[in-house]
């Protein structure tokens, strides 16, 4: 005999996750994985997005000086610079430099978020000798400060419903040629609890939205107006 079938709520909840695993795994009878092996491998696939609705289109492409919607913030992105020279910002070797992306910040949510639910907002990709190691959380590699362009100060927390201009840092070693492009991506997050964590937070940052922009070097404001 070759015994009952999942729960249909089970099998329908693998159906609607789009993990071909989950729904492999659920259309064999119960006394190969068991009830408790069903349930185990629906959370475990959960974890890893399995039960989440599928992204059947990639990013959208990025534009400057477009505001758009990545929860909880809508960002404005206008240029990407580098430099040598940052006040208020150290780099860990003088021979070093920053890349900055200059955006506007909204915080669309109702309460102050953190500083670290930012920097999982914008990302950047395709460039060579970035000091920061490539995060685990997110595609691309995260900002080593986010630093607010009238003072030189930490953008930590982002109250509601205020607007900051503020410039994603990313440090690039000096023996790596400046830039000519990068790529950068925005990430979109979710209000909510993990599968094993029950805190209520801002997480599973998804990209949405990704844009190959040109870097040029940094001017002061007295060279922009000559």
């Amino acid at each position: 005999m070759s015994g009952p079938a999942a729960p249909p709520d089970l099998r329908a909840r693998a159906r609607a996750s789009g993990s071909l695993v989950a729904r492999r795994a659920l259309d064999q009878p119960l006394r190969r994985i068991g009830i408790g092996g069903a349930v185990v491998l629906l959370a475990v696939t959960a974890a890893f997005g399995g039960l989440r609705e599928q992204e059947k289109d990639g990013p959208e492409v990025l534009a400057v000086d477009v505001p758009v919607e990545v929860a909880p913030f809508e960002l404005t992105v206008h240029r990407v610079v580098w430099t040598t020279d940052l006040p208020g910002q150290y780099l860990t070797d003088d021979g070093n430099r920053w890349i900055g992306v200059v955006a506007t910040v909204r915080n669309t949510s109702d309460a102050g978020v953190l500083g670290v639910t930012l920097t999982d907002t914008l990302t950047l990709d395709d460039v060579d000798g970035l000091v920061q190691e490539p995060s685990v959380l997110v595609p691309g590699v995260e900002a080593s400060a986010i630093a607010l362009l009238e003072d030189g100060s930490s953008l930590s927390p982002v109250q509601p419903g205020l607007t900051y201009e503020a410039a994603f840092l990313f440090e690039q070693d000096g023996s790596a040629a400046p830039p000519t492009s990068a790529t950068v991506l925005l990430q979109r997050q979710t209000w909510g609890v993990g599968i094993l964590d029950e805190t209520v937070s801002w997480r599973d940052p998804v990209t949405t939205l990704r844009g190959e922009l040109d870097v040029r070097e940094a001017r002061s404001s007295e060279e922009s107006e000559s």
